[in-house]
């Protein structure tokens, strides 16, 4: 069952905030349906008569509320707080706390997200052992893992064929040249000089696009980043050797040459890397 709160709470919804209040419900009422389903004339009046309440019967069924059941009711349907720093503060951090694990995980249920509260915080109960709440984080989390997986794959076959589309059509530009390797560059400012090997640092001026336009990295203005060749993605890689000092080609990587199917931590599986590349300075080693 599902537990909501409610501005108004009378004795009749109080299973609802079970949650906070722990209260013992009577089982007066079944017994009473099943007396009348057992008796062999249903609809003999005095017999069913004989099993309304009386006052005292609902007392049984619905105990008065602790002065400790009060508070909490006052606290959970309460349209103010106190002035008392330590209470807004715990509010303010409670709701921190809500706030970003329903962000983080839309799925979560908070109505048993606060019965955990409660119950290591005021009732000093618990619903589930040590061992059985390790088991279910371990459980949420292989499902999260497997939930990613799939993403992950979808993800990475999406950008692959969006890839090779868009290599497939670039190819027919004027102007354009793919390598063996699959590498498609284009000439935007060509010099004649030295070009790196292997073995050499570079300092270039770069930027890095995507297929949608946005820009996923780039060196500062005005100051040219210092490479080791040998330590770049092999496309990038490819490109420098066929530059020369003073030149500026655009290298467009296929996912095979750049960051693959694994991706990195900020660029997605399989996307196909746009690089405007300055060859500034061969750094001889």
């Amino acid at each position: 069952m599902r537990l909501m709160l409610h501005k108004k709470i009378g004795f009749t919804s109080l299973l609802l905030v079970s949650l906070f209040l722990l209260l013992t419900t009577s089982c007066t009422e079944k017994r009473v349906q099943q007396e009348i389903s057992d008796d062999s004339s249903p609809l003999n009046l005095s017999s069913q008569e004989s099993f309304v309440p009386s006052s005292e019967d609902e007392k049984t069924i619905n105990p008065p509320l602790t002065s400790f059941e009060k508070d909490i009711i006052n606290i959970f349907t309460a349209d103010t707080i106190t002035q008392e720093l330590i209470d807004r503060f715990s509010y303010t951090y409670g709701y921190m706390l809500m706030d970003s694990a329903m962000r983080e995980i839309p799925t979560l249920n908070p109505e048993y997200f606060l019965k955990g509260a409660f119950d290591v915080g005021i009732s000093k109960k618990e619903l589930l052992t040590k061992e059985e709440r390790n088991t279910s984080l371990f459980q949420f989390q292989e499902k999260l893992i497997s939930e990613a997986g799939i993403r992950v794959k979808e993800l990475a076959e999406k950008n692959l064929k969006d890839a090779e589309s868009f290599l497939a059509v670039n190819n027919q530009r004027e102007g354009i040249v793919t390598t063996d390797s699959g590498l498609q560059y284009e000439i935007i400012v060509p010099k004649e000089g030295e070009s790196p090997t292997a073995d050499d640092v570079v300092k270039v001026n770069y930027r890095l696009t995507y297929l949608d336009g946005r820009e996923g990295d780039s060196s500062v203005p005005g100051i040219p980043s210092t490479f080791k060749i040998s330590k770049l993605v092999d496309g990038f890689k490819e490109g420098l050797y066929l530059m020369k000092v003073g030149s500026t080609y655009r290298f467009y990587v296929h996912p095979n040459l750049g960051y693959g199917e694994s991706g990195s931590t900020r660029i997605e599986p399989n996307t196909l890397l746009i690089f405007d590349v300055e060859l500034v300075e061969i750094v001889k080693q």
